[in-house]
């Protein structure tokens, strides 16, 4: 599959070079000389590297790098610095670049190294992916969250976590068996990351429980996002699930926000509260922690 790789350099004739040198190796391109343009290219778009000029105006590349690794924290970011100047892209590559390169750098040294992080990543994300869908695993979520608690309090920015159950599915696995029930937890995969924004965290929390982690979201905007989950899945037609109760396979969710007194262990247990109290009150239907019902379904 050909890399998609995002060049941030401050030159316009610094983009064209390097532009050009990375389609002769076959990746794909895009870029851009300001550096306030990243961060929307990154959210409206997906890329496999970033090679990004240190040297950047209005915006220095330190400050862009570390918005790159708070919203994409797996997403390689190479650091492109002048000759002799090697202090800072070293201490940056403490901070979370993946590596870096002085100008004049060859296509192939480019090539190479961008190579290299890519298998990296790729090794990062086996050891973090779940095998049958394909999301985060349980072990990766917890980091995940850890960090974005972390995150959201240290800079009083909003957080917040959705725990989603699948209604029935003891029933649906009685009915058809593990591997059709297996085959219906890789297609619901497929469908909260369709409605996920990128810088969201989606991952398999366990059995036929996933977990949605939303940075940057209020209240308002997690059981808005909630909803629209709910209503993605419900719409989706699951093969067989007109013999379940309800005649279709729906999913519950349970919304918490991020508040300054809370640790991960205490916003997974208002979600899990949350969930408990949309499970009870009839499936298929969000409720938020701090809320006292539940949204029925439309």
């Amino acid at each position: 599959m050909t890399a998609n790789i995002l060049v941030a350099d401050a030159e316009d004739v610094n983009c064209t070079l390097f532009a050009a040198m990375l389609r002769q190796c076959g990746y794909q391109v895009v870029t851009t000389t300001d550096g306030r343009q990243i961060m929307d290219l990154l959210r409206n778009a997906s890329f496999d590297v970033v090679l990004l000029d240190i040297n950047m105006p209005t915006v220095t590349g330190q400050d862009v790098l570390q918005q790159i690794t708070q919203a994409f924290e797996e997403l390689p970011v190479i650091l492109v610095t002048d000759y002799g100047s090697t202090e800072t892209p070293v201490e940056s590559m403490r901070v979370g670049a993946a590596d870096f390169v002085t100008r004049p750098v060859s296509a192939a040294i480019l090539h190479l190294r961008i190579q290299k992080v890519l298998e990296y990543a790729q090794m990062r994300r086996l050891a973090s992916t779940d095998g049958l869908t394909e999301l985060y695993n349980h072990r990766a979520f917890q980091e995940r969250l850890t960090q974005e608690v972390g995150r959201a309090k240290r800079y009083a920015r909003p957080l917040a976590l959705l725990l989603i159950d699948v209604d029935n599915f003891k029933r649906y696995n009685d009915l058809y068996g593990h591997p059709q029930g297996d085959r219906v937890l890789g297609d619901l995969a497929r469908l909260l990351r369709e409605v996920s924004r990128i810088s969201d965290t989606v991952a398999r929390y366990g059995g036929d429980e996933f977990a949605i982690i939303l940075p940057e979201t209020d209240r308002v905007d997690a059981r808005k996002i909630g909803h629209r989950i709910r209503e993605h899945v419900e719409r989706h037609p699951f093969p067989g699930e007109e013999r379940l109760p309800s005649g279709a396979l729906t999913i519950s969710i349970g919304a918490a926000i991020c508040t300054g007194a809370d640790t991960k262990d205490t916003l997974l247990q208002s979600a899990d509260a949350a969930l408990y109290r949309a499970k009870h009150a009839g499936r298929n239907r969000v409720c938020v922690a701090g809320e006292s019902s539940g949204a029925t379904p439309s």
